[in-house]
């Protein structure tokens, strides 16, 4: 009999060669205790190890693992999460047994979601949602080992991210007009990079003279921006009031910016854009992008990458310098 500590932090029991018992703890002093007990059976002869075949359905499943995301979970990685689950349990059948379910089904998901005309993106977001679940199925024993460990995601051509340039920022400005909240909402967002939930989130007191701070974040690590002199001028056209500033769901948020930029003449364009915006503009300064990347609050480089290009008359400028 063994005891171990997986990655994860939780504490296992190996009780026989290949099986194995979580004990359900990450305290060091409580699994060591949990241990001698499991020694103490084990010498009387009442240790009884069960070769057991999880017998949860899809639906149950699904529904312990979004109760577990939210209270672990950012909000939006929960939303998420449930989408890409809801949409698995449409095309595996709610009533059938996690442990029947195989590589295959996730086959069955992509080819579903690609004839709804999700894009590949999207797919590949909610294929590492799905993969996550099914891990934690694993720690928690509800499955001896996960059925989509190494699937693959889709492959396909990466774009260069789509972002305002300065006089499309001053045409939704315009378009904004002398709506106070929704002027402050899109500078915050031109000017930190911040994501919807963050916006969302921000409180009066979270404004500090050399920075904002946002504390719920998806990697839930609260990240400082400085103040840019533009953003400077905007909030003191505001005067400070006590706790949340915008009392607004995110999905509203997204409705009536989708309005303004129609109203600016880019209609294409999307809320995230905006975050685009922020680190692109950053790079054409020549701002280097491990700036960039703490900035963004990304946890991985690879992620800041995607910004690694130039304008198109950046592209321009640098071809009219060849002289043969």
């Amino acid at each position: 009999m063994r005891l171990f500590k997986r990655t994860n932090g939780v504490w296992y029991v190996e009780v026989k060669r290949n099986v194995v018992r979580s004990l359900q703890t990450r305290d060091d002093r409580e699994a060591r205790q949990r241990f001698v007990a499991l020694q103490r059976e084990a010498v009387k002869g009442k240790l009884v190890v069960l070769d057991r075949t999880p017998t949860m359905s899809l639906q149950e499943f699904v529904k312990a693992y979004l109760e577990w995301c939210q209270s672990n979970r950012a909000g939006r990685t929960c939303e998420r999460a449930e989408l890409a689950l809801r949409k698995l349990t449409e095309v595996v059948g709610k009533n059938k047994l996690i442990a029947d379910i195989k590589k295959k089904n996730m086959d069955d998901y992509v080819a579903y979601c690609t004839s709804i005309k999700n894009k590949p993106t999207t797919i590949n977001i909610e294929i590492r949602h799905i993969k996550a679940a099914f891990s934690w199925a694993v720690e928690r024993e509800y499955l001896k080992t996960n059925p989509f460990a190494g699937y693959k995601q889709l492959k396909y051509q990466n774009t260069i991210p789509r972002f305002l340039s300065e006089n499309q920022i001053q045409d939704v400005y315009t378009a904004i007009g002398d709506n106070k909240t929704y002027r402050l909402i899109f500078a915050l967002y031109i000017h930190t990079g911040a994501r919807r939930n963050e916006i969302q989130n921000i409180k009066w007191s979270d404004i500090k003279p050399d920075g904002i701070i946002f504390e719920k974040t998806k990697t839930y690590r609260s990240r400082k921006i400085p103040t840019s002199k533009g953003l400077k001028a905007i909030l003191s056209e505001y005067d400070r009031g006590i706790g949340q500033i915008f009392n607004i769901t995110p999905s509203h948020i997204s409705h009536v910016m989708k309005d303004y930029f129609k109203k600016a003449g880019i209609g294409h364009f999307k809320l995230h854009d905006l975050r685009h915006t922020f680190a692109s503009l950053l790079v054409q300064a020549g701002i280097d992008l491990r700036t960039i990347q703490v900035l963004l609050g990304h946890t991985s480089y690879s992620t800041t990458l995607i910004y690694a290009h130039l304008s198109q008359n950046q592209l321009q400028d640098a071809i009219d310098h060849i002289s043969y």
